[in-house]
């Protein structure tokens, strides 16, 4: 008797998990701005450092050539409240997916079928729980009016960094605004390599980053 109240109360327990059950997720698949309000926009001058980095592959070696300058500019800044429409969809959970291919018959058959009600009664909640909904987001954006190179900077008062596979290899301020590496001596310490971390920095600003791919130059030298 005391075995069947158990299994009674154990069945009911399932049963009332499976109604409650999470079957499906509701998730926001799209936006749009039905109406844009600005709020605020102001000026500013500011004096910005800014770097470049350009590489190519010569003869076997990896040619940098960098440049760094200070620029005045004029910044414009908006603050937009912005109104928007978030439209929603659903789908089955995880959880509930996993039932409908499991291995255990129990599980695929009784907990499934358990599963099954509760998302028959989840699902009579969805129309209302994937209503469109207004929503009001304040955004902020920034734009240069107006650019002026006012100084360029000399390649010694610039500071080189490149990097492999996290370890510095070259760590300079050059004293000409080309540098060449052969491919030959980054194979030797990097055999594995793929790419280069090229970094510029004025003083201890970074103002330039680049990623530069080699593996495929370095297989073209191995084949010559």
């Amino acid at each position: 008797m005391k075995r069947f109240r158990s299994f009674g109360v154990c069945a009911a327990s399932i049963l009332v998990h499976s109604i409650f059950l999470n079957c499906f997720t509701v998730f926001p698949y799209k936006q749009e701005t039905i109406d844009s309000r600005l709020l605020d926009k102001k000026e500013e001058e500011i004096l910005s450092n800014k770097g470049r980095i350009d590489y190519e592959f010569q003869n076997f070696e990896l040619v940098l050539k960098i440049e760094g300058a200070s620029f005045q500019e004029t910044l414009e800044k908006r603050k937009t409240l912005e109104t928007k429409i978030v439209h929603y969809d659903y789908k089955k959970t995880d959880g509930y997916r996993q039932l409908d291919n499991d291995d255990k018959p129990w599980n695929r058959y009784i907990l499934g079928m358990f599963a099954d009600i509760g998302a028959l009664f989840e699902w009579t909640t969805i129309p209302f729980r994937t209503i469109s909904r207004k929503k009001e987001e304040v955004t902020l954006s920034e734009n240069i009016l107006k650019s002026e190179k006012t100084k360029i900077f000399e390649p010694k008062e610039l500071q080189l960094i490149l990097r492999a596979e996290n370890t510095e290899f070259f760590n300079k301020s050059p004293n000409s605004d080309t540098i060449r590496i052969p491919l030959a001596e980054i194979r030797k310490f990097f055999p594995k390599i793929n790419s280069i971390e090229a970094l510029l920095y004025f003083g201890k600003e970074r103002i330039e980053y680049q990623n530069i791919p080699v593996e495929e130059e370095i297989r073209k030298m191995k084949l010559r």
